[in-house]
C-alpha cells in the first residue's frame, strides 16, 4: 500500500554543538515533530519542513535532572513531557503566538527577483510556538525507561522498579491507578484459571504502547518477555488488571499496536517481528503472521529490531534494526519495501556497515513520509524525511471496484489508465473440432501464433509502465495540503480529489482543474468519509463546519463547483466509508449503521432522488473505528419468480443486462461484506415485503465469516460479465497471499434451488500465492496490477546528500489464471476448471498460462525427494490436452525445464518423437522445430538428421524460408562422427511411471546431453547452440537485390575438421550435403516451373541459392518457357504487378509520328514504350514512386506509358493555355506513377531480369522485360539467341512466346498493344538468326567427321567458311531502323514502319475497352 519514492531529505540540525538526535515523536495530528537530543529539543513543521522553536536547557539544568531520555506529546498539542536520565519529569507549556508566524517571505526589491506565480507563495500558517517551562517532577522510582500517553489528561511512566506510574498533565500523580507488575497476574489466556505475578526481581518495561481499540497496553520486558495488559474497562483499575503472555517469546526488544486492526506486533532480536491478533474466545494472543527477511531480500543477519511504528490508518508498518536498515510491510507481512535491498552500489557492502542505521522514526500525516533518526559514521545523526505515495485502497476502499491503477502522493497522483495496460488482440482459438487449428495451414490463415501475440502483448505492457503524473493545482493543495482522498471514475476520465478542506475535479479530455469559485464554501466542509464517481456526479461523505453536521453531497461535474448546484442529505453521523454498486449507494458511518440508498436521476439538469432502502445495525459485530470497507457485491444467481413491477434498484442504463440464464427474474438482493479488523463478514439480505409505493421491503440475515486476515477486497462492478471470474470475490491476506470465493456454476444453469443458503454451498474458497503487491484486478483479463519499489544509485558517496538511492516505483502484473486452473484441478473439479479456461481461451496470453500451469506442477513433482501419493501432473496432461496449443505448451515447457525432468514429463504427455510427427500432421513447424530441438538431445543424431529433413522438407513446401535457413544450418552442423553413434533415449513404458533406468556406464556422450553445451574431451564436437532452431520465424520479406554468396564453402571447411575416416564414410557424409542440396534444388524446380518468382527469390535469399549457376543448369528444364503468355499473368499475380491499361494504345496513336524520330533511345522516352537500357538500372522518372500500386488487373485510367512523353506533346495544342497543359501533365503523370505498381516489385522484377539473362535464360528475360515493358532489354534477349550457350529449342521457343504474347496482345490485352507493336520487329529477326543456326546445323550433319583430331580443324575450317549470324544490334541501329548487310532478307523493308507506325484500327466499342482479360 505505501512504496518510497524520490530521494530521502536530510534536514539541517540546529545547534553548535553536534550532540545525537535520540528521539522523533510527533504529536497526534502528525503535524508537529519534536526531536530530542541530550540537552535540547526542536519542534519542526511538517509541511513545509522548518524548525519551529529550540529549546536548550542550561548546564546547571543537566547536572540537577541529567540529560533527557524521552519526550511526548500531550494530545491537544498544549504540553511536551521530557523524561531524564535521573528519573524527572519536565513538562513544557507550548503556547501559540497568533499575532505573528514563524516565517514571513519577503521579495528582493529587484523586480525580476520577485514571484510571479502562485507555487512561490507559501499559504501554509506555520505557527509561531513559544516554548515555557512549566513544571519538574522527581519520580523517586527509579529510571525513566519509557512513557505512553493514555489520554488527554494523564500520561503513563515506566520505570525500573516494575511500576507503571501514572501522571497527570498538571504534574500530580494519579496514586491509585498506578500499576505494579508484581501484583498483576499473567497467564496464556484469560480462560485459565491459574495466573501468575511476575516474581523475579529487576524485571521491569522496557518498551509499552497503549491503544484503547484493544482496550490494553502491548508491553516488553527486559528480560524479553512480551505480553498484553487488558482490563475490563478502560479506568484500569489495579486489582482487574490481567496481563497475557505471548507464546514462544523470549527475545522481544519492542512493541507497537494496530487499532484499526487490533493487532500487537513484536519486535525481536532475531531480527523478525511476530504480529498477535486477540483470540475472541479465549482472549489470549494467537499469532497471526511473522514479519522477516527472506534471503532474497537480504541475505545477511541485521540484527534485533530497534524500532516500529504502524501508520495512522494501519495499513503499513516501518522498523528497523540495530545493524542498519529499513523496510515496510503491510498490515498482514507483504513486503513493501526493504532498503537493504537498495542499489548501494558495487564498492559499499551493506552486510558489515549499511548505509541506514535508524534509531527512531515517525510517520507524518496521511503516511505521505517517514522521518527517521539516521545514525552516521562518526557517532553523529541527522534527521532524513523519506517520501512515500500510497494506494487509493488505503484510505478509500471503494476504488476496488474500478480497473485503474493510480498511487496518491501527498500533492500528486501517479495514473496508469487501464486502457494502457491491455492489447485487446483477443482471437478465438477454441474449436469444436481437434484439426481445425492449424498453425500455418495452406488453405488455412494463421488463426493463432500464441508466441507472437504473447510478445505483442508482452511488448504492449513493457511501454505501458510509464505514470502519468497529475499534480494538483496550487491555487488549491497550498492551503489544503495534504491530499486526503482520491477518486477516479470508471471510464479514467475524471479525476476527484480532497484535501484539508474542498474538493476540486479534474477532466482528462479537457485536461484543466475545476476548483471552488467561492473559497468560503471550499473552506467551510471537510470530506471525512470517502469519495466516488456515481455516473456525472462526485459523491462525499462530509462534516460541515459551518452547519456542525455531516452530510452527503453530490456534486455534478458539468455544473459549476458551487453549493448551489450541490445535492445534500443529512446524516445522522459522522461518514466513515462510501461504496456504489450501480445505483446503490453504501454509507456507512460512525454509529455503527450501514444505510443504503438507491440513486436515481430525476431530469437532465442535475436532479436527483436519494431514498434510503435498508439501515443495518452492524455494532455487534465490530467497534466503528474498525471497520475497514463495507461494500454491496452480487454474489448471487438471479432467483425467485418473475414479478410485474420493475425493481427500483434496477439501473435506468442499459450498462448492467440481467443474466441470460434468467431474463425474466429480478436480481437478487445483492450481499453486504464488511471487513471488520481485516475479518471478512458477509450479511445476505432478502425481500421480503412491498410497501405502499411498491417498493421493496429488505431484511437481513445473520452474519457469516468468510475469512480472515483481509487486506483488500475486490468484487466485479454492476456492469461486468457474468463469467465465473468476474463474479468471483478476491481477498489479499498479506503474507497468507491471495484467496478467491470462486462460484461454481451447475451445468444445468436452468435448475433452481429456493434454499436461501445454496450459493454459498456453490462456491469455493481457492487460496494462492502471489509475487506482488496487488491493488487492482482486470477479472476479464485474469490479471493482478500492482507495485513494486525499486532504486538507483546516483552518488556513492558518504559525505553527499544523494548518497541514498533514488527510489521509483514499477507497475507489475501477473497472470493468475493457471493458479486457479490448478487449485480446481486438485479438487477434481475439472469440468469447471474448463469453463473458466474457455471463458479465458480468447486472451493472447492464454497458452502462456497453460505453460505456467503445467510448468508449477511438472517442476513440484519432479524434483519431490518424496514420492507422490497422487500425482497431479496427469490430470495437468489430461487438461492441457483438450486445447488446440497443448502441443506447443508441452514443448515449450520441456524447453524451459532442466533435461533431467523430461522422462517424467513425456511418460504422460506421450513421444516426442509422435509428437513430433502430430505436429507435422497438422502442419505446426515451428512447434515441430521445438520438439526437433528436445530430439536432439534425447536421440540419436541420426534420428535427428531424419526427422529434420522431413521437417525441412514440409517447411520448404509451406514455404517456411526462416525455418528451412535454420534447419539446413542444423543438418549442415551435425558431426559425422555422431551419426552412428545411439543416444540413449526415453524409454516410456505402458504404464506410467515406470521408467526404466539404464545401469550401462555414461560415456562423454551421455554426460553432454545433461551438461549442455559443455565439451567434453572425446565428447561430440559441437554444442547445442548451433543447432537450436528460433521456434519465431519471422514472416517472409521480400528477396534482397542479390543474395548472399553461398556457405558450401564453410561447409567444405568444416568437413576438413572432422577427424579421418574411411573413404566410404567420407562419401557418405558428402552425399548428405548432395541430398540437401539436392532437396532446395527439387523445390526450387517446382517454383520456377510454376512460375512463382516470388517464391523463388525468398528460398534463395533464405537457403543461399546461387540462382545464376542454378538457372544455367535448368535452362532446357524448369526455367523454359512453354507457354509466356501463362507466364506472364502468373508474373503479374505474384508481384502484384499492374497490367497497362487498353488507353494506352489511343495514346501511343497519337506519338505514331514521334516514334521513329526517337527510336529506342532517349531520356523522357525511356520509361515508356522503350523502358531501360541496363540491366539493374531504374527508370527515370520525374517525380518519386508511388509506395503501392493498384490491384486490379487493368485499373480504369485516362492516361498510360505514354503521359511522361506526352509531357512535350502536350504543348502542341494551341487552344489550351500554359496552366491548363501544367495542370493535364501532372493529371497524367499521377496516373503513369500509379500504373507501375510498387517500387520493391520493380526493383525485384530488374534483379529477376539480371539474373535471367545472366543465366541465358532468354525466354524467362523475354517475359519480365515485357512486363516491365523494356524494349532495349527484349532487343538484347533477341541478340542473346545468336549466344552459343542459348540452344537452338531455347531460340526458337524465344520466337515462339513473342508470337504468342503479340497475338494475346490483340486478342486480350490492349494495353500491351503498343508494347508489343514497337518490339514485333525481333520476331523476323529471331527467325534469321534461327535459320542461320539450322543451315549450320545441317551443314554439321551432312559433312562427314574424320577420325582422330582431324574432325576438330575441320570443323574449324567449316566454321570459318559458313556465313556469320548478324551481329547484336543496338540501340542507334534500332532508332535508325537500319538493314545489315550480310542480312538483306531477315528484315523485311517495311517491317520497321509497320510495327511502329500500325494503321489505327476503328475505335472498340465501350463495353469492350474495359481491361485485358485474364484466363
Amino acid at each position: 500500500m505505501y512504496f518510497p519514492i524520490g530521494w530521502p531529505k536530510v534536514l539541517k540540525n540546529l545547534g553548535t554543538d553536534a550532540s545525537p538526535i535520540k528521539q522523533i515523536v510527533s504529536n497526534r495530528d502528525k503535524i508537529l515533530f519534536t526531536s530530542l537530543s541530550d540537552d535540547c529539543f526542536v519542534v519542526w513543521f511538517c509541511k513545509p519542513t522548518v524548525p519551529i522553536v529550540y529549546h536548550k536547557r542550561s548546564e546547571e539544568s543537566l547536572q540537577r535532572l541529567g540529560v533527557n531520555v524521552g519526550v511526548e506529546w500531550k494530545p491537544d498539542s498544549s504540553m511536551i513531557c521530557i523524561s531524564t536520565s535521573e528519573g524527572h519529569l519536565i513538562l513544557y507549556n507550548v503556547e501559540m503566538q497568533s499575532d505573528q508566524t514563524a516565517y514571513q517571505q519577503l521579495d528582493p526589491p529587484s523586480a525580476s527577483l520577485r514571484r510571479d506565480s502562485a507555487e512561490l507563495f507559501v499559504k501554509e500558517i506555520i505557527p509561531s510556538l513559544k516554548i515555557t517551562l512549566f513544571k519538574e517532577i522527581l519520580v523517586w522510582d527509579g529510571e525513566i525507561t519509557r512513557m505512553c500517553c493514555i489520554s488527554g489528561t494523564e500520561i503513563l511512566v515506566c520505570t525500573t522498579r516494575a511500576h507503571l506510574l501514572r501522571y497527570r498533565w498538571d504534574g500530580t500523580q494519579n496514586r491509585d491507578y498506578c500499576l505494579d507488575l508484581g501484583r498483576i497476574p499473567f497467564s496464556i489466556n484469560q480462560q485459565v484459571s491459574k495466573a501468575e505475578p511476575i516474581l523475579e526481581d529487576n524485571t521491569h518495561v522496557n518498551d509499552i504502547e497503549y491503544s484503547p481499540l484493544v482496550c490494553g497496553f502491548g508491553i516488553t520486558l527486559n528480560d524479553g518477555r512480551a505480553a498484553y495488559l487488558t482490563a475490563p474497562n478502560l479506568k484500569f483499575d489495579p486489582n482487574a488488571v490481567q496481563g497475557i503472555w505471548a507464546p514462544n517469546i523470549d527475545d522481544a526488544t519492542c512493541a507497537r499496536v494496530n487499532h484499526k486492526f487490533r493487532l500487537i506486533a513484536i519486535g525481536r532480536k532475531n531480527s523478525q517481528i511476530d504480529v498477535f491478533t486477540i483470540d475472541e474466545v479465549t482472549g489470549g494472543l494467537e499469532l497471526s503472521h511473522t514479519m522477516v527477511l527472506s534471503s532474497k531480500d537480504f541475505p545477511g543477519d541485521p540484527g534485533p529490531v530497534k524500532c516500529m511504528r504502524w501508520t495512522a490508518d494501519g495499513r503499513a508498518v516501518a522498523a528497523s534494526w540495530e545493524r542498519g536498515g529499513v523496510a515496510a510491510w503491510s498490515t498482514f507481512g507483504a513486503l513493501l519495501m526493504c532498503s537493504l535491498a537498495w542499489d548501494h552500489g558495487l564498492a559499499r557492502d551493506p552486510a558489515p556497515a549499511c548505509p541506514l542505521v535508524v534509531t527512531s522514526m515517525e510517520w507524518a500525516t496521511e503516511g505521505y513520509q517517514l522521518w527517521m533518526v539516521k545514525v552516521e559514521e562518526d557517532s553523529k545523526s541527522n534527521l532524513i524525511q523519506m517520501d512515500f505515495v500510497k494506494s487509493p485502497l488505503s484510505v478509500n476502499p471503494c476504488m476496488s471496484n474500478q480497473r485503474h491503477l493510480y498511487l496518491q502522493g501527498a500533492d500528486k497522483l501517479y495514473v496508469n489508465l487501464e486502457d494502457n495496460l491491455t492489447k485487446r488482440t483477443k482471437v478465438s482459438i477454441i474449436d469444436s473440432s481437434g484439426d481445425a487449428y492449424q498453425e500455418n495451414g495452406p488453405d488455412q490463415p494463421t488463426v493463432y501464433t500464441s508466441r507472437a501475440k504473447y510478445k505483442d502483448f508482452v511488448h504492449d505492457n513493457e511501454c505501458r509502465k510509464q505514470w502519468i503524473v497529475l499534480p494538483l493545482p496550487a491555487t488549491y493543495i497550498s492551503s489544503n495540503w495534504p491530499l486526503r482522498y482520491s477518486a477516479i471514475d470508471e471510464a479514467g476520465v475524471n479525476v476527484c480529489v480532497a484535501g484539508r478542506t474542498g474538493l476540486a475535479h479534474y477532466s482528462t479530455a479537457a485536461r484543466r482543474w475545476k476548483l471552488f469559485g467561492n473559497e468560503a464554501q471550499e473552506k467551510d466542509f471537510v470530506v471525512t468519509g470517502g469519495m466516488l464517481w456515481w455516473r456525472d456526479y462526485v459523491v462525499i461523505g462530509c462534516y460541515s463546519i459551518l452547519d456542525g453536521h455531516d452530510e452527503l453531497r453530490f456534486y455534478p461535474r458539468d455544473a459549476k463547483l458551487d453549493n448551489r448546484h450541490a445535492k445534500v442529505v443529512r446524516a445522522q453521523a459522522q461518514v466513515s466509508v462510501l461504496d456504489a454498486l450501480a445505483d446503490q449507494l453504501v454509507v456507512f458511518a460512525a454509529d455503527a449503521l450501514v444505510t443504503i440508498y438507491e440513486l436515481e436521476r430525476i431530469d437532465n439538469t442535475g436532479n436527483i432522488e436519494v431514498r434510503c432502502v435498508q439501515a443495518v445495525d452492524i455494532s455487534a459485530l465490530s467497534h466503528p473505528a474498525c471497520v475497514v470497507s463495507a461494500s454491496l457485491c452480487r454474489l448471487q444467481d438471479p432467483a425467485g419468480p418473475p414479478r410485474a413491477h420493475k425493481p427500483p434498484h434496477a439501473p435506468a442504463h442499459p450498462a448492467h443486462p440481467p443474466h441470460p440464464a434468467h431474463p425474466a427474474h429480478p436480481a437478487a438482493p445483492d450481499s453486504l461484506v464488511i471487513n471488520a479488523s481485516g475479518k471478512l463478514m458477509m450479511v445476505q439480505r432478502e425481500e421480503y415485503d412491498v410497501d405502499e409505493d411498491n417498493n421493496p421491503a429488505y431484511s437481513c440475515l445473520p452474519a457469516t465469516v468468510l475469512a480472515s486476515c483481509v487486506e483488500s477486497v475486490w468484487a466485479a462492478g454492476g456492469g461486468a460479465a457474468h463469467t465465473q471470474l468476474s463474479r468471483a470475490l478476491w481477498l489479499w491476506c498479506g503474507a497468507l497471499g491471495a484467496r478467491v470465493w470462486l462460484p461454481l456454476l451447475p451445468r444445468d444453469a436452468r435448475r433452481q434451488d429456493p434454499g436461501r443458503h445454496t450459493f454459498m454451498a456453490k462456491r469455493i474458497m481457492l487460496p494462492f500465492h502471489l509475487n506482488i503487491y496487488p491493488l487492482t484486478i482486470l477479472f476479464d483479463d485474469a490479471i493482478l496490477l500492482g507495485a513494486e519499489n525499486d532504486t538507483t544509485l546516483y552518488a556513492s558517496d558518504s559525505n553527499s546528500v544523494f548518497s541514498l538511492p533514488f527510489c521509483v516505483i514499477n507497475r507489475t502484473s501477473q497472470v493468475y489464471l493457471h493458479q486457479i486452473l490448478r487449485q480446481l484441478l486438485r479438487r477434481n473439479l475439472g469440468y469447471h476448471a474448463w469453463e473458466i479456461a474457455r471463458s479465458c481461451a480468447q486472451l493472447p496470453y492464454f497458452p502462456h498460462s497453460l505453460e505456467l500451469l503445467l510448468h508449477e506442477v511438472l517442476e513440484e513433482e519432479a524434483t519431490s525427494k518424496e514420492p507422490i501419493p497422487d500425482a497431479q501432473l496427469p490430470s495437468v496432461i489430461e487438461f492441457v490436452h483438450e486445447f488446440p496449443v497443448y502441443l506447443q505448451t508441452v514443448v515449450q515447457c520441456a524447453r524451459k525445464t532442466e533435461i533431467a525432468l523430461w522422462a517424467y514429463l513425456f511418460s504422460v504427455a506421450g513421444k516426442p518423437k509422435e509428437l513430433f510427427q502430430e505436429c507435422l500432421e497438422r502442419k505446426m513447424l515451428d512447434t515441430a522445430a521445438s520438439y526437433l530441438i528436445i530430439l536432439q538431445n534425447l536421440e540419436s543424431s541420426a534420428v535427428s538428421r531424419q526427422l529434420a529433413t522431413q521437417l525441412l522438407d514440409t517447411a520448404l513446401q509451406e514455404e517456411r524460408w526462416d525455418l528451412a535457413r535454420d534447419l539446413v544450418r542444423f543438418l549442415r552442423a551435425i558431426d559425422p562422427n555422431d551419426v552412428d553413434s545411439p543416444r540413449n533415449s526415453v524409454n516410456v513404458q505402458t504404464k506410467y511411471g515406470q521408467i526404466v533406468q539404464s545401469q550401462a556406464v555414461p560415456n562423454a556422450e551421455d554426460l553432454s546431453v545433461i551438461l549442455g553445451s559443455m565439451q567434453l574431451a572425446g565428447g561430440r564436437g559441437r554444442s547445442f547452440s548451433t543447432t537450436a532452431a528460433p521456434r519465431e520465424p519471422s514472416p517472409p520479406a521480400a528477396p534482397p537485390p542479390a543474395p548472399p554468396a553461398p556457405r558450401r564453402t564453410a561447409a567444405v571447411k568444416r568437413k576438413k575438421s572432422v577427424p579421418a575416416r574411411a573413404d566410404r564414410e567420407s562419401y557418405s557424409g558428402t552425399a548428405e550435403e548432395f541430398f540437401i542440396d539436392m532437396m532446395i534444388q527439387r523445390h526450387a524446380r517446382q517454383l520456377l516451373s510454376s512460375a512463382r518468382l516470388v517464391a523463388l527469390g525468398r528460398l534463395a535469399a533464405a537457403l543461399d541459392l546461387h540462382l545464376v549457376r542454378w538457372l544455367a543448369g535448368e535452362r532446357e528444364r524448369a526455367a523454359r518457357v512453354d507457354t509466356a503468355v501463362l507466364c506472364l499473368k502468373r508474373l503479374h499475380e505474384d508481384f502484384n504487378w499492374p497490367y497497362p491499361t487498353p488507353e494506352d494504345y489511343s495514346c501511343d496513336q497519337r506519338k505514331t509520328s514521334l516514334v521513329p524520330t526517337s527510336g529506342y533511345a532517349g531520356g523522357g522516352e525511356a520509361d515508356s514504350l522503350c523502358g531501360d537500357s541496363g540491366y539493374v538500372s531504374l527508370s527515370l522518372r520525374a517525380a518519386p514512386l508511388p509506395p503501392a500500386a493498384p490491384s486490379s488487373p487493368a485499373p480504369a485510367s485516362s492516361v498510360g506509358e505514354c503521359s511522361v512523353a506526352e509531357g512535350g506533346a502536350a504543348a502542341w495544342g494551341e487552344a489550351a493555355g500554359e496552366e491548363r497543359r501544367y495542370a493535364a501533365l501532372m493529371e497524367r503523370l499521377h496516373h503513369h506513377q500509379a500504373e507501375r505498381g510498387d517500387h520493391t516489385a520493380h526493383v525485384q522484377l530488374r534483379y529477376y531480369l539480371q539474373l535471367m539473362t545472366e543465366a541465358s535464360c532468354v525466354e524467362w528475360a523475354l517475359v519480365v522485360a515485357v512486363a516491365l515493358r523494356d524494349a532495349l532489354a527484349v532487343l538484347r534477349c533477341a541478340n542473346a539467341a545468336r549466344a552459343p550457350d542459348v540452344a537452338l529449342p531455347a531460340a526458337r521457343r524465344l520466337r515462339r512466346a513473342l508470337q504468342d504474347l503479340r497475338a494475346w496482345t490483340d486478342a486480350e490485352c490492349l494495353g500491351y498493344k503498343p508494347f508489343m507493336m514497337a518490339i514485333s520487329n525481333q520476331i523476323p529477326f529471331l527467325t534469321s538468326i534461327i535459320n542461320a543456326r539450322e543451315r549450320r546445323a545441317s551443314m554439321v550433319k551432312t559433312r562427314v567427321r574424320s577420325p582422330s583430331t582431324g574432325s576438330l580443324n575441320q570443323e574449324k575450317l567449316q566454321a570459318a567458311q559458313e556465313p556469320k549470324f548478324p551481329p547484336p544490334q543496338k540501340a542507334q541501329d534500332m532508332s535508325k531502323q537500319s538493314v545489315r548487310k550480310d542480312s538483306p532478307s531477315t528484315l523485311p523493308e517495311a517491317a520497321p514502319s509497320a510495327a511502329l507506325a500500325p494503321p489505327r484500327p476503328p475505335a472498340p466499342p465501350e463495353e469492350s475497352a474495359s481491361n485485358c482479360a485474364i484466363m
